[in-house]
């Protein structure tokens, strides 16, 4: 099957109500308020469409900010800084339509947002790259690509040197 991923626009109306994933958060935010953050310059919401623009899967990425004490502390960045806070790379939210998970297409999707990420990252300041997987399945998903899980917290990140490493020649 065919499919690319895309900035969500207007052309999208039907197919974000006909997404349904595991989530009726997801799917709610999909249908109602991720054009909306887009429009605000909250995030930017990617869709990984087929053929006929049905939307398989979405992520949202955003600029996010990080406590340097709790990376430092954990010894996960593998260099010292003075900043207090260090800017990231937030993948907010992330789904596979009910009828397409299993088939790999999360997979692609995660591979999509990180590949802009490391891209991103040679454009403005991005150290790492954060998830805040709410269940058992999406930190194992998340495990399985490289993140690592912060002490005492939701939250799991990838440094971009790791992904900058990864993605060399890949353009």
């Amino acid at each position: 099957m065919e499919a690319k991923v895309v900035v969500l626009g207007p052309q999208h109306k039907e197919a974000k109500k006909n997404f349904k994933c595991s989530s009726d958060i997801l799917n709610k935010y999909l249908a109602h308020f991720a054009l909306q953050d887009q429009q605000k310059k909250l995030s930017v919401c990617f869709v990984l469409e087929d053929a006929q623009n049905d939307i398989i899967g979405f992520y949202t990425l955003s600029a996010t900010s990080i406590d340097a004490k709790q990376l430092l502390d954990e010894h996960l960045l593998g260099f010292h800084t003075h900043y207090r806070t260090l800017p990231a790379i937030l993948i907010g939210r992330f789904a596979i339509d009910r009828a397409f998970e299993g088939k790999g297409f999360g997979k692609k999707l995660l591979a999509d947002a990180l590949k802009r990420c490391a891209k991103q990252a040679e454009q403005i300041g991005a150290c790492a790259v954060f998830v805040e997987p709410k269940n058992k399945v999406a930190q194992d998903f998340y495990q399985k690509f490289g993140f690592q899980k912060l002490e005492q917290q939701q939250k799991m990140f990838i440094p971009i040197k790791q992904l900058v490493a990864a993605f060399r020649g890949f353009h």
